[in-house]
């Protein structure tokens, strides 16, 4: 086991599991019932059957297909990072990053996926990953200064689902100024989510995040929580909203990519604001769809990355110079 940065409050372990936060349970019951199955399949019968025998065809690839690593190319990770995974799900890419690190630690909101994650770990023999449970509240149980990274893929949207009825934005706030204070100064953040004026829900597209309305989040806000009437358990930012609240948060040096064609399934990444976009824009997949792929390649380069399916940046934490002010 590798030296792990230290928690806050020694949390109580359970089954490899470190329990530092109890969220209400808002898992129905076939939920439950369905990941208690999953747990106990992989247990007999190894993480990858269990994975084959409960779930739909299919989603086996997407917990465990190479090519969605991708990104990793874009990471500064070295063999002496200790690394933060937000929300690995079903651990679809921890195995990869701790390959290349000192430790990382895998933060999990719900319990049973995090039961499955470190049967997974085990199996698969990586010693230097430890799991918790917790961040529900969007703070998370760690010392300032922690970390050499953090991942945060595909959550962000997500996070203020169990945070009562505060502002979503607000939460988002929360977890990117807790982000920055577990990182050590000029730690990166990599952050993917998905985008609020993305072509599909420009054109009419369901949104997930608000219970599959057409256009959902690309509505003005006001307008959308009339049509809703309820929490929406998702929430969108555009890249400039989202650019302006990491920078808000403490983040500097933010690039932003484009994962086309499009975030959870990326062939390529491509930088933008560089002088080679133009050309290398160029043959790639405009879009996810033979719709969205028509559209924006009429558009001009400037546009894309605010109609992009979605927002793809590494940010690295300001360093404070005390001299001079932060750079």
């Amino acid at each position: 086991m590798g030296n792990f940065p230290k928690f806050k409050e020694p949390p109580p372990s359970v089954n490899g599991v470190y329990i530092c936060s109890s969220p209400t349970e808002d898992c129905d019951a076939d939920s439950r019932a369905g990941l208690e199955l999953l747990n106990r399949l992989s247990r007999e019968q190894g993480w990858r059957a269990a994975i084959l025998a409960t779930q739909t065809p299919g989603f086996i690839n997407y917990v465990g297909n190479p090519k969605r690593l991708i990104f990793l190319q874009l990471l500064p990770l070295t063999t002496h990072d200790a690394i933060l995974e937000i929300g690995p799900g079903l651990g679809q890419f921890s195995i990869a990053i701790a390959q290349r690190v000192a430790t990382l630690d895998a933060l999990e909101v719900v319990p049973g996926q995090a039961e499955f994650c470190a049967e997974r770990y085990r199996q698969e023999g990586a010693a230097n990953i430890r799991v918790a449970v917790g961040g529900h509240d969007c703070t998370l149980p760690y010392e300032d200064g922690a970390f050499d990274g953090i991942v945060l893929n595909l959550v962000l949207e997500w996070c203020a689902q169990r945070a009562g009825f505060q502002s979503h934005r607000n939460v988002h706030k929360q977890m990117l100024a807790e982000c920055a204070r577990v990182l050590k100064p000029g730690g990166f953040l990599y952050l993917v989510t998905k985008n609020r004026f993305s072509l599909r829900l420009l054109t009419g597209g369901r949104d997930e995040h608000m219970f599959r309305m057409r256009f959902g989040s690309a509505l003005p806000r006001w307008f959308a929580r009339v049509l809703c009437r309820a929490r929406p358990p998702g929430y969108l930012h555009s890249h400039r909203e989202l650019a302006a609240l990491l920078r808000s948060s403490g983040f500097v040096h933010l690039d932003s990519y484009w994962s086309t064609p499009e975030m959870r399934w990326p062939d390529h990444l491509i930088r933008f604001d560089t002088a080679t976009f133009s050309q290398e824009r160029i043959g790639v997949p405009q879009g996810e769809s033979r719709r969205t792929s028509l559209i924006a390649a009429l558009l001009p380069d400037f546009m894309i990355k605010h109609i992009a399916p979605g927002l793809t940046f590494v940010a690295t934490k300001r360093i404070e110079n005390r001299g001079a002010g932060a750079s």
